[in-house]
This record gives structure tokens, C-alpha cells and sequence, in this order.
């Protein structure tokens, strides 16, 4: 499977000051799961096998590796605050920095997430503001014309957009 988004790429774009973090540090199948969980299911099957075929390179340059960016961040936060090895699973610590608490690391998560759903939205309206442009893509395909989630709970939406 094409990566849609190089390792440096989503240190450059979503490990910003004060944040760096060494491209090497993000792992190729995290990306790959972000494609999965975030993109794919929006895009829908044949418009992400297009994108991957390198169809759209404005699309995904513009639209797509900014908010996979961040979603591939999301992925990786829980397991930079741990380390696996020889040890078992343990915490990082450092003299001068001190670990967030679950409490601010799922406030950092819904942020991230939250941003990168907008960011994922954005790219809905670019592809749907010209489908000649995008034949591959289908909107009842699209998750978040199907589902959205309001604190925590999930919802389905019928026919015309409305939740039930």
C-alpha cells in the first residue's frame, strides 16, 4: 500500500515548534492506519485508490496530507508517553519535562482530532464543489455524510443529512 504522506512530511507539518520530532520517529504503518481509519472511509474506495495511484497530486498535496498529518500525530501521542522494550512498558521521563496527565493528553487527542476532522471536511467541499473534477467519488460513500459523533456518542444521519 502507497504511503499518502513521507515521515518527514508529517514531522514538518504536524510536529511544529515547540513539538519536534525526528521524521524518523514516525513509524510507516501509522501512517498507513490513519490512511485507513480517516481517509479512506471518506474518500471512498475508488477515489483513495486514485489518490494512491497518483491521480489527484493537488488534491492530495492540498487537502489530504493536512489533515492526515494530524491524524497520524493522534495515532502516535499515547505511544510517545510510553516506550516498549526489554523492561516491558514504561514511561518516558526526562529532568526537564514532566508527563501530561491522562486528563491533558485526551484534551490534546479531541483537539487534534477535532482539527483534523475540519481539516478533513474541508477537502469534502473541495471534492463535492466539482464532482466532473472527481468522478471516482461517490458522497454516499463518505462516513461523515453517514455518521457524526457528539461527545463521545455516535449518530447516524438519514437520507438528507439530518441525524436521527
Amino acid at each position: 500500500m502507497k504511503l499518502l504522506i513521507t515521515p518527514a512530511q508529517v514531522a514538518e507539518a504536524a510536529f511544529r515548534a515547540p513539538d519536534f520530532i525526528q521524521p524518523e520517529a514516525v513509524g510507516e504503518a501509522t501512517i498507513l492506519a490513519a490512511q485507513q481509519k480517516f481517509v479512506r472511509p471518506v474518500l471512498g474506495d475508488a477515489l483513495y485508490e486514485a489518490v494512491c495511484r497518483g491521480d489527484y497530486p493537488d488534491l492530495l498535496a492540498d487537502m489530504i496530507v493536512p489533515p492526515l498529518a494530524l491524524y497520524v500525530k493522534m495515532l502516535m501521542l499515547p505511544s510517545l508517553a510510553v516506550q516498549a522494550g526489554g523492561a516491558g512498558v514504561v514511561e518516558v521521563h526526562s529532568k526537564n519535562l514532566a508527563r501530561a496527565g491522562n486528563a491533558k493528553l485526551h484534551s490534546a487527542l479531541r483537539r487534534l482530532r477535532g482539527d483534523a476532522l475540519a481539516l478533513m471536511r474541508r477537502a469534502v467541499r473541495h471534492i463535492e464543489a466539482s464532482p466532473a473534477g472527481y468522478p471516482e467519488y461517490d458522497p454516499a460513500l463518505n462516513i461523515l455524510n453517514r455518521y457524526s459523533t457528539e461527545g463521545g456518542l455516535v449518530l447516524t444521519k438519514d437520507g438528507n443529512g439530518k441525524r436521527c
